[in-house]
C-alpha cells in the first residue's frame, strides 16, 4: 500500500505500478518536489522507504500545509538512534519550521535546539566524515547532498537560522543578530545553494524588523537570485515575498507591489504551496487597506479560510499553535465546498448550488 498525496487531496493507492516514477522509491524525484522545480508533483511514500525519502516527503507535505502527514513521517525519524544523524537533525529542524510557519516561534525553538544538538554532537561529527567519504544522509551520491544541502553541516546551519528566526518572532533581535553572525560563514561557504538563500532570508527579515528596508532589499535580491539559479520554485516564491515586503517598505509604488504579489498568489495556487499563499493574502489585505476596504476584507477572509483548512489537516499540536498565534489570521471555519483549496477543482460548486442541493435533498 502506498500513501499518495497530491495538491488536490490525499488518497490510498494500492499496487506498485510505475515504480520508475514513484517518488517513494526515487530520491531524486523527491528532491525535485521538496527543493526543486516540481513542488506540485504527487508524493508517494512507502512505509519502508529510506529515512531520507521520508524526510523529503515531510518537507514537501509541510509546504502544502499537510502538517499531520508531515509530522507522522518526522516522528519516525528524529527520535530513532539508528537513523543517519544528518536525517535526524534535519527532521527536527523541519518540525521546527512547520511550527514556525504556524506562528509558533516558541514551540519551534525547542526543535531547532534539538536539531542543533544533533548536528553538533561528537557522534554527528564522526558521521560527517563518513558522509563526506561515501555520500551523505543515505543519498546515492555526495553530489546530490551537496546540491540540496542535506548533510550535517547544512543541518547545523538550518538549526542556527531557525533559532534566529524564532528569536525574531519572539522580538529578541540581539539574539537573532548573534545567531546570524555565527551561521554566516558556514551558510555562505556551503557548496549547496540552500543555506545561503535561507541566511539571506532571515537576515532580510531581521533588517525589516529593525525598520531598515533598504538593506533588506539587497538581501532579498540575493536570495531570489540564488533560488532561481537552483531552479527551486518554493524558495524562489518565498524570496520574492520577502522582496515584495522590502520594496513596500522602501517606497515602491503600492500598485506594482500588489501586482507582483497577485502574480505570486497565482503561482502558489498552481503549485499547491498554501503555506505561502495565506501570507500573500494577508500582505495584499494590508497593502490595499483603506483604499478598497471590500477587497481588503476579501483577501483577509481568504487567508483565514486557507489557515482554517490547513488546521483541519494538522496534528493537534500544530492546530493548537495555529489557533493561539498572533501571527496568523483568525481561523474562519467554513463548510462551503468551493472555498476548500484542497478540494479538486472539477468538483467545486458555488455557494448557491451547495445551498440548493441541501434544500432539494429529501
Amino acid at each position: 500500500m502506498i500513501t499518495r498525496v497530491d495538491k488536490s487531496g490525499e488518497r490510498r493507492v494500492s499496487g506498485a505500478s510505475n515504480i520508475g516514477t514513484d517518488t517513494g522509491t526515487d530520491t531524486a524525484a523527491l528532491l525535485r518536489v521538496a527543493f526543486g522545480g516540481r513542488p506540485e508533483a504527487p508524493i508517494r511514500v512507502r512505509p519502508d522507504a529510506p529515512p531520507v525519502a521520508r524526510w523529503l516527503a515531510a518537507v514537501a507535505l509541510g509546504a502544502r500545509g499537510r502538517y499531520a502527514a508531515a509530522t507522522a513521517l518526522l516522528a519516525g525519524l528524529h527520535g530513532q538512534p539508528a537513523v543517519d544523524p544528518a536525517v535526524r537533525a534535519h527532521a527536527a529542524v523541519t518540525r521546527a519550521a512547520h511550527l514556525r510557519q504556524a506562528g509558533g516561534h516558541l514551540a519551534a525553538r525547542r526543535w531547532d535546539g534539538l536539531g542543533l544538538a544533533m548536528a553538533t554532537a561528537p557522534s554527528a561529527t564522526a558521521a560527517l566524515g563518513r558522509a563526506a567519504a561515501g555520500g551523505a544522509a543515505g543519498l546515492e551520491s555526495a553530489d546530490a547532498a551537496d546540491g540540496a544541502g542535506l548533510d550535517l553541516a547544512a543541518a547545523r546551519v538550518d538549526a542556527l537560522l531557525g533559532l534566529a528566526a524564532d528569536a525574531i518572532g519572539l522580538s529578541d533581535l540581539e539574539l537573532a543578530e548573534r545567531l546570524l553572525r555565527l551561521a554566516e560563514p558556514a551558510a555562505l561557504d556551503h557548496p549547496s545553494w540552500r543555506p545561503g538563500v535561507r541566511w539571506h532570508w532571515v537576515r532580510a527579515e531581521l533588517a525589516l524588523s529593525r525598520d531598515r528596508p533598504e538593506p533588506a532589499l539587497e538581501l532579498a535580491h540575493r536570495a531570489l537570485a540564488g533560488a532561481r539559479a537552483a531552479g527551486a520554485v518554493r524558495h524562489e516564491v518565498k524570496s520574492a515575498i520577502v522582496l515584495a515586503v522590502a520594496e513596500a517598505g522602501s517606497g515602491r509604488e503600492t500598485e506594482k507591489v500588489i501586482a507582483d504579489l497577485s502574480a505570486l498568489s497565482e503561482r502558489t495556487r498552481q503549485t499547491g504551496l498554501w503555506t505561502l499563499e495565506w501570507p500573500i493574502q494577508m500582505l495584499l489585505a494590508s497593502l490595499i487597506g483603506d483604499v478598497d476596504p471590500g477587497q481588503s476584507t476579501t483577501h483577509r477572509s481568504r487567508a483565514g479560510q486557507i489557515v482554517s483548512t490547513i488546521s483541519l489537516h494538522s496534528d493537534p499540536i500544530t492546530r493548537s499553535v495555529l489557533s493561539r498565534s498572533p501571527w496568523v489570521p483568525t481561523l474562519a471555519e467554513t463548510k462551503l465546498l468551493h472555498l476548500d483549496p484542497y478540494h479538486p477543482a472539477e468538483k467545486r460548486r458555488s455557494a448557491h448550488s451547495s445551498r440548493m442541493e441541501c434544500k432539494n435533498k429529501p
